[in-house]
């Protein structure tokens, strides 16, 4: 792929503003997560997720020690489906939009929480755009608790 070439940026940019994300009621969220009946593990790392506000798959897996046999972002999508499960009409619109974002029109489940983040040019911080090792994820506003 050609770094220079200009026209990358924009086609991103533009996927990304597709269809405006849902934004998360957090109550809503909040009741959710309470009645999903989550694992040790997904509650840990829902919280996590919540209070660090970005995050790799390394980071998260050793900072809380994790196994690498369970990809961290399998067990993420798991808990985003149980929590979706409680919350339908909202995750269903928040996979729609995950589709509609993603560059090879497929959802991803994890988008309920938290999304890929991107440069200020709109690339993603991804291996394969040349910005970063590894994927990096950024959870949505509303739903970030590190300040608390």
């Amino acid at each position: 792929m050609d770094k220079n070439n200009t026209d990358f940026p924009i086609r991103i940019e533009k996927k990304l503003s597709a269809i405006p994300r849902p934004i998360t009621p957090v109550k809503l969220f909040d009741k959710a997560y309470e009645e999903a009946m989550l694992s040790d593990i997904e509650i840990e790392l829902i919280d996590f997720i919540r209070f660090a506000g970005t995050f790799t798959q390394v980071s998260v897996k050793q900072s809380l020690r994790l196994d690498s046999k369970t990809p961290v972002l399998s067990i993420l999508c798991k808990a985003c489906r149980k929590i979706g499960a409680k919350m339908p009409q909202h995750f269903e619109a928040v996979r729609l939009w995950s589709r509609s974002v993603s560059e090879d029109d497929v959802r991803w489940d994890g988008d309920l929480i938290c999304s890929i983040a991107c440069t200020i040019d709109g690339e993603r911080l991804a291996p394969e755009s040349g910005t970063a090792h590894y994927h990096t994820f950024v959870v949505h506003k509303e739903l970030f608790q590190g300040f608390e």
